[in-house]
């Protein structure tokens, strides 16, 4: 594609085009594109690799990204070290135009612009630094993971922090120094800076607590993950335990026929081979029964149907019962058939899913000799 067929589709659908940057960091469906550019144009887009469609989703194209961010100066990385860099090579400028007054013409122009650098240089951090943190406690699944991108970030804010600390201090000391200079635009931008400063400190302490709060919250979830991981390994070895224990079964069997019926999982081919059969019935003349041998011996295949919970309908039904958590799963009619150890796990799962919408009181309920947190739907 040639530049000016490039430049021509970005300036005709700009308004497309910059909905799409706005929200790249965001799942931007289809149909919210229709207010802005009609199905077959979209096509257009497509076909010249401007956007990108996957199912009903639709991406701007990494390269023009790339383009947009290098040219507005929007970079992910997140480095905060230069402002003192800056502060230092500000300091000596303002050394300089104190003692040699035919400087001032070219190194005031020159401070100017440092402190707005320094000043964006802040800002954005602080913009980049909202949106990974946003990404690492939306897009990352397992927790552990979670919690130690969250700390590294957590470490960043507290960087972010002292460097806006600094140079606030700064510009407190040497404000009088470059008033005297009588520049009113310079006076303008310190003023501003200073302003905008106290937004980005009130940003910098709210932020700062989201995160010790998602910490929390992922720290909570990892050991009930873990404790969730841990029962379900201890009752599936204990599960393939017992039922592979064959000997044990037949030796709970009260044979009061001739013919006796097993019930087993094993794959059919197991079952029917003559091997198998003949171990069987050795293993049958050991046991020690009330009533005679058996002589004969078949296999019933236990096909067990497996009732799955739907845990979204569950939840919604939850919404409205106006009860507590595990008072409504222990009187559902729906689990009546379930023991005190999956309404437990169905508990937990619920509380994993649905955290923020719940409200989890300080208050406990004893159920079956083990305290369960009194939770509500929001409303």
């Amino acid at each position: 594609m040639k530049i000016e067929k490039l430049f021509s589709n970005l300036s005709y659908h700009k308004d497309f085009i910059f909905y799409l940057f706005e929200h790249r960091d965001k799942t931007v469906l289809i149909d919210e594109c229709e207010k802005f550019i009609s199905y077959t144009k979209l096509e257009v887009l497509e076909n010249f690799e401007i956007v990108e469609k996957v199912d009903d989703k639709i991406f701007l194209d990494q390269r023009v990204i790339g383009f947009l961010e290098n040219y507005l100066n929007i970079d992910e990385n997140i480095e905060v070290s230069i402002i003192y860099e800056k502060i230092e090579a500000l300091k000596h400028k303002i050394d300089i135009i104190v003692e040699y007054k035919q400087k001032q013409n070219s190194f005031i122009p020159q401070i100017r612009r440092e402190i707005k650098k320094c000043d964006f240089i802040l800002t954005q951090n602080l913009f980049k630094l909202r949106i990974h943190i946003d990404r690492v406690y939306k897009n990352i699944d397992q927790f552990s993971l979670k919690i130690k991108e969250l700390r590294f970030y957590e470490q960043k804010l507290k960087e972010l922090t002292l460097a806006l600390n600094e140079f606030d201090s700064f510009l407190t000391l040497y404000h009088q120094r470059l008033s005297l200079f009588y520049n009113s635009e310079l006076n303008s931008i310190i003023v501003s800076a200073k302003q905008n400063h106290q937004e980005i400190n009130r940003s910098l302490i709210s932020l700062t607590q989201d995160v010790c709060e998602y910490i929390n919250k992922a720290m909570s979830k990892n050991i009930f993950i873990e404790k969730i991981t841990k029962l379900k390994e201890l009752k599936d070895s204990l599960s393939i335990k017992e039922d592979t224990n064959l000997l044990h079964m037949i030796d709970k069997f009260n044979i009061l026929q001739n013919q006796i019926t097993i019930k087993t999982r094993l794959d059919d081919d197991i079952v029917r081979d003559e091997q198998f059969y003949t171990i069987l019935e050795k293993s049958s003349l050991n046991i020690k029964a009330k009533t005679k041998k058996a002589s004969k011996i078949t296999f019933h295949e236990d096909k067990q149907e497996h009732n799955f919970v739907d845990v979204y309908s569950l939840h919604l039904n939850f919404k409205f019962s106006n009860q507590n958590l595990i008072e409504f799963l222990l009187s559902n009619n729906d689990l009546k058939d379930k023991s005190f150890e999956e309404i437990m796990q169905l508990y937990c799962k619920l509380i994993l899913l649905y955290e923020q919408e719940y409200t989890i009181e300080d208050s406990s309920l004893q159920v079956q000799q083990t305290q369960f947190k009194k939770i509500y739907y929001k409303g």
